[in-house]
């Protein structure tokens, strides 16, 4: 099969940046043809005016029609599979693909959709308020990076395409890794019958190691995620370890935050083989994110290497995190309710271990890259099929 991978690289790697970079590994080792076609915003705002420009382009970048009509000048495919496409590549890229007979999936890693900065989140609560009032909404709080002006460039380009029906007539189906972010798509006015739950997969780390101590937080330093929640949880936790890994906006803050509780360490930025190394360390993980996770990275590397983990039961990790099966799910998002959930594993190591053999039972069922890859053939398969009959 010739799948044509389109992706707009975000200006600080992320997740989303390493699914889309080992996908289209795995399909090539399946034996597929991968054609990528891939934008940095790094690259586009570096250039004279790159930001005004990149403004102007994000309702329809005339450019991306013409990398459309180059690849499949070169190289004709017989999918595109699109994961981010703003604000460079622009819904011109759907149009594009649609107008010219390929069939068109559209992952969701996020709520960008219905949400300007894609978390369903404001001043650091969630908030809904541009599901039900529209996209103008986000304009006045400024929610695209703290600017009205750069948020109207999302609001335009998404009442435009919303008024034109873009994603009906241009997309042949919409997949997102968790049922949870397909219900809130769904809310936005995606039909439920294009959009397939497709979890986010990862590499098998190898049989896991016994549960050794305490625990570890893994991900951004960022506001949403909720660190400074663990942070004072664990002023309760008798100085157990808990390994802090990753770097971000909010670092500096939680390292004084931290300065004066028991057992906190501070790892820094790690390669993936670090972050391996430090879950292998330790009991469990924690994820105790304020935003409505989707599906990150770093709680799904825990369930590989056979990890538990704690998490809010309110967002979509409740898929993931089983509770009593391959985690713990705490209540509210207050310290007290993060605390409460963490002492039950650190006091039960028998618990540890059960929870322990679930987790890496899930990451076996859900998220092994060989199964995935499979359902990703099958979709791709379908999609070609029903352009061929006529279906959309």
């Amino acid at each position: 099969m010739r799948i044509g991978l389109f992706h707009n690289r975000y200006l600080q790697r992320g997740g989303e940046d390493s699914v889309v970079d080992a996908e289209a590994e795995w399909l090539e080792k399946a034996g597929h043809r991968v054609e990528r076609c891939i934008v940095d915003n790094a690259d586009a705002l570096a250039r004279p005016l790159g930001a005004l420009r990149v403004a102007w382009r994000a309702r329809r970048n005339p450019e991306t029609t013409r990398r459309v009509d180059a690849l499949l000048r070169d190289t004709p495919i017989d999918v595109a599979h699109v994961h981010n496409h703003f604000p460079l590549l622009s819904p011109s890229l759907h149009e594009a693909l649609h107008e010219r007979g390929v069939p068109v999936v559209q992952t969701l890693h996020n709520y960008r959709l219905v949400c300007a900065n894609g978390t369903l989140m404001r001043d650091g609560r969630i908030c809904e308020e541009c599901v039900g009032r529209g996209p103008w909404n986000a304009v006045r709080h400024g929610c695209y990076r703290g600017s009205r002006a750069q948020t109207l460039v999302w609001a335009d380009a998404t009442v435009h395409h919303r008024a034109r029906g873009t994603w009906q007539r241009c997309v042949d189906r919409f997949t997102t890794p968790s049922a949870f972010a397909a219900r809130k798509l769904g809310a936005a006015g995606i039909e439920a019958r294009r959009i397939e739950v497709l979890p986010n997969l990862v590499e098998d780390p190898g049989e896991p190691a016994p549960p050794g101590r305490g625990a570890v937080f893994v991900g951004r330093l960022s506001p949403e995620k909720g660190v400074d929640l663990l942070i004072d949880a664990w002023r309760e936790q008798e100085g157990a370890p808990l390994t802090i890994v990753g770097t971000g906006p909010a670092e500096a803050a939680l390292r004084a935050r931290a300065r004066d509780v028991p057992g906190v360490h501070f790892l820094g930025a790690q390669p993936r083989e670090g972050v391996i190394a430090a879950l292998r360390d330790a009991a469990f993980a924690v994820a105790p994110s304020r935003w409505y996770e989707i599906a990150p990275l770093a709680v799904l590397e825990a369930l590989a290497c056979g990890r538990p983990v704690v998490a809010w039961r309110g967002g979509a990790l409740a898929e993931a995190v089983e509770d009593g099966r391959s985690g713990r799910l705490f209540d509210a998002l207050t310290p007290e309710s993060v605390a409460e959930a963490c002492a039950a594993l650190l006091g039960d190591a028998t618990l540890v271990a059960r929870l322990a053999r679930g987790a890496r039972e899930r990451y076996l069922e859900h998220h092994e890259p060989a199964a995935g890859i499979a359902a990703r053939e099958r979709l791709y398969a379908e999609v070609i099929a029903e352009r061929r009959s006529g279906a959309y």
